[in-house]
């Protein structure tokens, strides 16, 4: 059995799966991730795996799992299943990698461009031979709002409304509108001009924020909420001894 452990800036998910075969999905606060952690049973688990954007708990996890396989995402040996042509190799985020591996997992031999809406946007391109040529990184939702009171005298903290219209009529909708607008405008700006060297290309949009874009971007692969930890899942099994 393999434990898939994806940890974001906003709370913990780890998936055991059998195999190809995704069977418990549970969903933590960082706090208590480590203690909760352990009441899996340990005997059970072959492979375990880790996609952090916070802090490595690389220690934790070995010591409580001594039997079983660490497949170290920070570790410049561990086999991917993409070429990987970004300069800065050792920046690049574990969960950005964990989405790449499940774009070439989920859709071999093809133009992918994978958005993931979050605390950040990122977009990441891998191309039909697998290789991966980076992406860009934006504000998310929650970090575009916090903006304005942070760094204005008198404009509100507002929390994510998604407004079906174009004019706001006060303050408020207008944040709302400029926020969602924004990010429509971006991404499909972003489709646009990878269009221009790729006219045909997988459009994937997934994050826990992304369902506000359903039936606004046009041919959109909406994912599931587990296509992140596929991929991870995938890199466990891209380096098992045959």
């Amino acid at each position: 059995m393999n434990l898939v452990i994806d940890i974001g800036n906003t709370a913990v998910k780890f998936f055991l799966f059998e195999k190809d075969e995704l069977i418990e999905t549970k969903i933590l606060d960082e706090k208590i991730f480590i203690e909760s952690i352990k009441l899996i049973d340990i005997n059970k688990i072959d492979n375990i795996i880790c996609s952090s954007v916070t802090k490595s708990y690389r220690e934790q996890l070995s010591e409580i799992f001594k039997n079983s396989s660490f497949h170290d995402l920070s570790n410049q040996y561990l086999k991917l299943p993409f070429q990987n042509n970004y300069k800065s190799k050792t920046t690049l985020g574990q969960d950005r990698i964990g989405l790449i591996a499940s774009a070439v997992y989920k859709y071999p031999k093809q133009n992918s461009l994978v958005i993931d809406i979050g605390t950040c946007i990122t977009y990441d391109f891998v191309d039909s031979q697998n290789i991966y040529h980076g992406g860009a990184i934006s504000q998310g939702i929650l970090m575009r709002y916090k903006s304005f009171k942070e760094h204005t005298a008198n404009l509100p903290l507002l929390e994510f409304q998604n407004i079906e219209k174009i004019i706001g009529s006060d303050t408020n909708e207008s944040i709302h509108i400029g926020v969602c607008s924004g990010i429509i405008g971006e991404i499909k700006e972003y489709i646009k001009n990878i269009e221009n060297s790729y006219p045909i290309f997988n459009l994937i949009i997934t994050g826990g924020d992304s369902m506000f874009l359903l039936n606004k971007i046009k041919n959109a692969i909406f994912a599931d909420q587990d296509f992140l930890a596929q991929g991870l899942n995938y890199i466990i099994k891209f380096n098992e001894v045959e």
